[in-house]
C-alpha cells in the first residue's frame, strides 16, 4: 500500500506533522482539564480530608466545611453547612474553603473559556486557559497548606487526641480526599504549563507556499491553512532515492551537464 502523502517541501513536510503532533496534544490537554474540574469538585464537597485511625479516641472524619466526629445507631453525625459560613470549625477551615471554591472556579472558567476557540485565535484562548489552571493550582495549594492550621479545634482534639495541633494530627490520619487535593494541584499546574506552551508554540509557514496575509498561529488555523496550501499542486515526498533517480528533469539543466562533465 503507498503511504506517499503531498507535500510541497521538506519544510511543509514536518511542519504538518508538527501540526498534527500538536493538534493531539491539544486534545489531550482538554481531556485532562475536564477530569481535573471534576477531581477539584470532589475535593470541595467531600468530607475525608483527615479522619480516624485504629489509635484515636473515637470516630470521626474532617472536610473543609464538613465534618462527622460521633455516630448513633451506626449513622454518622455530621455538622457544617456551607451557606452557614460560621458553622465551620476554625478560621484556617474557612480559608482553605474559600481557595478550593476559588480553585474550582478557576477550573470551570477554563472549561467555558473552550467556547472562545470558535471566535479568537486558538494560541490566545491557550494562553487565557493555562493562566486560569495556574492560579486554580495556587488556590489548591494554599488551601491545602492552610487546611492543617485548624487541626488544633477542639472538636479534633476530641477525635485525634491532646496531640493533634496545627499541623500535627495526633493519632488521626490523612484520607484519600487530601491525598486526591495534593494530586489536583500538580495536575493544575502541569495543565497550565502545557497549555501556556501549547499557546506560545507558532509553526511558521513559508510564505512563499501561502502569499497571503502571513497568517500563523496553532492548530486551527495551521490546520486551516495547511489545507489551503495542500490544495494547490503538491510533489510527493515518499522515498527520496527514487523520486530523484526518476526525476525527468535530472540532467537537463546546464548545471547538472557541467557537473557531469567535470
Amino acid at each position: 500500500m503507498d503511504h506517499k502523502h503531498a507535500y510541497h517541501s521538506v519544510s511543509h513536510h514536518y511542519s504538518t506533522k508538527m501540526m498534527r503532533t500538536s493538534l493531539a496534544v491539544g486534545v489531550v490537554w482538554g481531556v485532562a482539564s475536564l477530569c481535573l474540574a471534576i477531581i477539584t469538585g470532589l475535593v470541595f464537597i467531600q468530607d475525608q480530608w483527615i479522619g480516624d485511625t485504629e489509635q484515636s479516641k473515637g470516630p470521626g472524619n474532617f472536610g473543609l466545611w464538613r465534618w462527622c466526629s460521633d455516630s448513633r445507631d451506626g449513622r454518622d453525625i455530621c455538622r457544617g453547612q456551607l451557606d452557614m459560613f460560621s458553622s465551620l470549625l476554625s478560621p484556617a477551615f474557612q480559608s482553605a474553603t474559600i481557595f478550593t471554591g476559588l480553585s474550582v472556579l478557576g477550573c470551570l472558567l477554563a472549561l467555558l473559556a473552550w467556547v472562545l476557540f470558535c471566535c479568537c485565535r486558538s494560541a490566545e484562548v491557550f494562553k487565557v486557559c493555562g493562566c486560569l489552571q495556574i492560579m486554580s493550582g495556587v488556590f489548591l495549594l494554599v488551601a491545602i497548606l492552610s487546611f492543617p492550621a485548624g487541626w488544633d479545634n477542639s472538636s479534633v482534639v476530641g477525635v485525634c487526641g491532646p496531640e493533634a495541633d496545627d499541623f500535627e494530627l495526633g493519632t488521626c490520619g490523612f484520607r484519600w480526599t487530601y491525598l486526591l487535593a495534593v494530586v489536583a494541584c500538580c495536575d493544575a499546574f502541569l495543565l497550565g504549563i502545557l497549555a501556556l506552551t501549547l499557546g506560545c508554540k507558532v509553526i511558521l509557514v513559508d510564505s512563499s507556499l501561502y502569499p497571503g496575509d502571513g497568517r500563523q498561529g496553532y492548530l486551527m488555523e495551521n490546520m486551516e491553512l495547511a489545507a489551503e496550501i495542500k490544495s494547490q499542486q503538491p510533489v510527493m515526498m515518499g522515498d527520496r532515492y527514487s523520486d530523484f533517480s526518476q526525476n525527468p528533469l535530472r540532467g537537463s539543466t546546464p548545471y547538472s551537464q557541467s557537473n557531469f562533465q567535470l
